[in-house]
């Protein structure tokens, strides 16, 4: 192989040398000659894979003329990762990552784009020294610091992946995390929002969702932690929208219910929704109504949110909610019923707000004024836990259903109250009161 191409390699050098002569060749070090030829052998190799035999060449290009070529240090990666990747000494591999890193270090000493190569030369760190995360978060830092939104989408993740994994060995602070997620956040939504190419766009968007992944999993999502950072920002700038959305964003991702209780979360939700109306914001402001036990405003923003809602399976599940406010908050059981049929207008499948109405009609204590009229509510009780089993998919529906199929059916009346009624099994009936639903008769054994 080395035979076949010494003629072209020699025939590209002598060109190639003839070239420099006539140009400034301060780039191609003290023998710009030499250089010529060893770029042209190395490259040569290069363009076979044969990197074994580009070695020596590379090498020498690296250390006499390093600012010949941007190409000695792009190719140099691949070279030098094939020697590390094929290393059987540890003493020898580790010299080998030392060379790859000084790979990174040179090309932007002689050829720039600082922020870029560091957040690859942090990648090839967190690859070949997984050891020392530090190391690997501090390059990531810098990068960022340098490049802001323009950071490219991995470093964003791996910056954010170091992080959390820093704070799990005491090196960051929840406030630390809660800033870093914060700038990541905007940074990759920032390239999200202003990338044309489609495939290029899903890339970020799954990054994105990395990214918060990271985040909630890092254990520092706390709301305690998001509100010391951001709660003093909006109290300076209480009319900033662009702060507010970060705040909800950041305070839908921490753990714990706490955060949508929080008074910034919700201040920041009805900014964000003055400003720029929509049905997800309505519904989380609604949802933090709800967890205050506030059941007016919860409502008002129920029913905006239904209202503005495009989507009809997020529809359904607001009517749900809206039907477990009333439920459960009002004790207004005709509009829960209400909200719970809104659902099932929706989504005839909805198991839940079935299950919703069986409560409903349980909680009421029955319609009527004798004992046998109490007892007869059971009838449409049950029919309601049997209809949620009949069409959800969901197993822990199935299974509340079976239970509560069980309990309430134990309480029908029996056979002898029907019969000293004149009724008889199977026979069709209406509940009264506010409910006036028919069902059928059934008895206990």
């Amino acid at each position: 192989m080395k035979f076949k191409i010494f003629l072209p390699v020699l025939i590209i050098g002598l060109v190639m040398s003839s070239l420099v002569k006539a140009q400034d060749v301060s780039k191609y070090g003290d023998d710009p000659e030499a250089c010529a030829i060893k770029l042209s052998t190395y490259t040569e190799f290069f363009r076979q894979d044969n990197y074994k035999d580009a070695m020596n060449s590379w090498r020498w290009c690296f250390i006499n003329c390093p600012e010949a070529t941007k190409n000695i240090y792009i190719h140099g990666t691949t070279i030098i990762e094939y020697f590390i990747d094929n290393a059987t000494d540890d003493t020898v591999r580790e010299a080998y990552v030392d060379t790859l890193l000084m790979v990174y270090d040179n090309r932007i000493k002689y050829f720039g784009q600082e922020g870029v190569l560091l957040g690859r030369k942090g990648l090839a760190m967190l690859k070949y020294r997984s050891n020392d995360v530090q190391a690997a978060y501090e390059v990531f830092e810098r990068s960022f610091e340098l490049l802001e939104n323009s950071t490219e989408y991995f470093a964003l993740k791996y910056y954010m992946n170091t992080a959390a994994f820093l704070f799990g060995g005491d090196f960051l602070t929840k406030e630390k995390i809660v800033e870093i997620f914060s700038k990541v956040s905007t940074a990759i939504n920032f390239q999200i929002d202003n990338e044309s190419n489609e495939k290029k766009k899903e890339t970020y968007i799954s990054t994105a969702e990395e990214i918060k992944q990271l985040f909630v999993n890092s254990g520092a999502a706390d709301c305690a932690a998001i509100i010391n950072v951001f709660e003093p920002q909006f109290n300076a700038d209480p009319q900033n929208v662009e702060l507010a959305k970060e705040i909800v964003d950041l305070l839908d991702s921490g753990t714990g219910d706490d955060c949508k209780l929080a008074d910034l979360y919700m201040n920041a939700a009805v900014l964000v929704y003055n400003t720029e109306k929509s049905s997800s914001s309505a519904h989380s402001i609604a949802q933090g109504y709800f967890k205050r036990n506030d059941s007016g405003n919860a409502e008002k923003y129920y029913l905006e949110a239904i209202n503005l809602e495009k989507d009809d399976s997020k529809k359904a599940d607001m009517y749900y909610e809206l039907g477990l406010l009333y439920y459960n908050l009002v004790k207004n059981y005709p509009a829960a019923r209400s909200a719970a049929r809104g659902a099932l207008a929706i989504d005839p499948n909805y198991g839940k707000a079935y299950m919703l109405i069986g409560r409903v009609y349980a909680a009421t204590g029955g319609c009527g004024e004798t004992a046998f009229e109490k007892k007869s509510i059971n009838w449409l009780i049950v029919d309601q836990f049997i209809k949620a089993k009949n069409v959800s998919s969901d197993a822990d529906v199935a299974k509340d259903a079976n239970e509560l199929i069980g309990r309430y059916s134990s309480r029908f009346p029996t056979l002898e109250e029907v019969f000293w009624l004149n009724l008889s099994e199977g026979q069709t009936v209406t509940i009264g009161c506010w409910i006036n639903e028919t069902t059928t008769i059934r008895c206990t054994q």
